[in-house]
């Protein structure tokens, strides 16, 4: 072998440790998300653009089926993500109890976040002095309608009680149900309507009252929220044509229901502007949406219930948490690549709480999306605010309030039993410190 071939194997080596040692030096981080996500489209948006950005470190994000219990099997197993992303703020707790989740309070100051996030999205991340969670959306609950159904009869959007009643009256005369919703695969949209009734009839301050421990869930005015909703329900069967098919309707059958009149109405979060648009296009009608109007002649004005949808949050035992921190930073770094990804989902879901207006949004965006934001964003900003079971309850009392809730239906619990059972859930909560944060008024 002559010279020049030994130093041309020598260099070829020496690359090839190069190499070697640069692939180990490059942190994998990952990131497991809900399965309905477009995973190319999110590759294409986030995942190569970051790791563009960061050659040391390469994010790996990976649909599962049934994210929750995935997550809970995986930190049994010890190989949970390094990023985790949860249905909600009030989910978290338990975790952090556990001492499984990162505090994230100080990269949050040295990045700037709390600048960045709408003040009580930031806020609900917080327990026990610390920052645990981010949410990945922020959402609210909305009246979507048929809206080419109601011009055909003369209907309007209600924005008091007696105008809903008045329309649901109407529907059911023509044959139509008032409203089209479910918990067919998914139980806890329980609380959904559990939610909506609560700070729709016995108002916002009031829940308040009680989330902050300054008024029993046994008080009179939310028994009567809660059997108004029981009375809808079992009795004048405003949700579908009865109880029973509570049970069979899921994403797919409300949203046929609503697109094909079989429905006149859903109260619904917003992160069904990804199915109106899907649903209503295989036929020629039209959807909008409204917000909900009060449910009480005491409530003069509607409010937004605020919600954060899924949260991210670090795993606290990672080996790779500065680069997993980095990613949120990435993430919440940038309201054109937010609001990118969110037009994927009409803008229903990865709506990361970030300070938007309504120029952030791209052009040709639906000016239905956009009116709810700006409308959220003003009223919200006058304090005409209420709130989600899911991001402000503690996880047994949310738990207990959309299991429970089906007996009451049914007749096989009391209101003031379920509403007793219910407080003792909370005084259970503020005993161990296990209350999520709450936004003042």
């Amino acid at each position: 072998m002559n010279r020049k071939s030994v130093f041309v194997i020598l260099a070829v080596l020496m690359l090839l440790s190069v190499g070697a040692a640069s692939a180990q030096d490059v942190t994998t981080v990952t990131w497991w998300t809900e399965d309905y996500v477009d995973i190319e489209a999110l590759n294409a948006q986030l995942v190569e653009p970051f790791n563009a950005a960061h050659p040391g470190i390469r994010l790996e994000i990976t649909p599962q089926s049934a994210l929750d219990d995935a997550m809970r099997t995986a930190f049994t197993a010890g190989s949970a993500p390094d990023i985790l992303q949860t249905p909600g703020a009030s989910f978290i707790g338990e975790y952090v109890n556990a001492g499984l989740i990162l505090p994230l309070t100080q990269s949050a100051a040295d990045l700037g976040w709390q600048e960045k996030l709408l003040p009580w999205a930031y806020e609900s991340g917080i327990l026990n002095g610390e920052l645990y969670s981010i949410p990945l959306t922020f959402e609210s609950m909305i009246l979507m309608y048929n809206k080419t159904l109601f011009e055909e009869k003369g209907w309007t959007p209600p924005t008091t009680y007696a105008e809903l009643e008045a329309v649901a009256a109407a529907a059911q005369a023509e044959g139509i149900n008032p409203f089209g919703y479910g918990n067919s695969g998914f139980q806890p949209a329980n609380e959904h309507v559990v939610g909506v009734y609560l700070n729709n009839y016995a108002g916002a301050d009031n829940v308040y009252a009680a989330l902050t421990g300054e008024k029993s869930w046994t008080d009179p005015v939310f028994a009567e929220a809660i059997e108004l909703l029981r009375s809808h329900m079992a009795d004048v069967n405003w949700f579908n044509d009865s109880l029973e098919t509570w049970f069979t309707y899921g994403w797919n059958e409300q949203w046929t229901a609503l697109s094909t009149r079989e429905s006149a109405m859903m109260i619904i979060g917003t992160w069904g502007f990804r199915g109106a648009d899907e649903f209503f296009g295989e036929t020629t009608d039209e959807w909008d949406w409204t917000p909900i109007p009060p449910f009480s002649e005491n409530l003069p004005e509607y409010n937004y219930m605020l919600a954060t949808g899924s949260t991210l949050s670090v795993n606290g035992q990672s080996a790779n948490t500065d680069a997993a921190i980095a990613v949120l930073d990435f993430l919440f770094s940038d309201p054109a690549r937010v609001l990118e990804i969110a037009s994927g989902y009409n803008y229903g879901e990865f709506v990361v709480p970030l300070k938007f207006t309504a120029d952030d949004f791209p052009e040709g965006t639906d000016e239905r999306i956009v009116r709810f934001y700006a409308d959220f964003g003003a009223v919200t900003d006058q304090g005409r605010v209420g709130y989600t079971t899911w991001t402000f309850w503690p996880a047994d009392s949310d738990v207990q309030l959309w299991q429970e809730i089906e007996n009451v239906w049914y007749g096989e619990m009391t209101v003031d039993t379920y509403l007793a059972n219910h407080q003792a859930t909370w005084d259970e909560a503020r005993a161990d410190g296990a209350v999520p944060p709450i936004p003042a008024r």
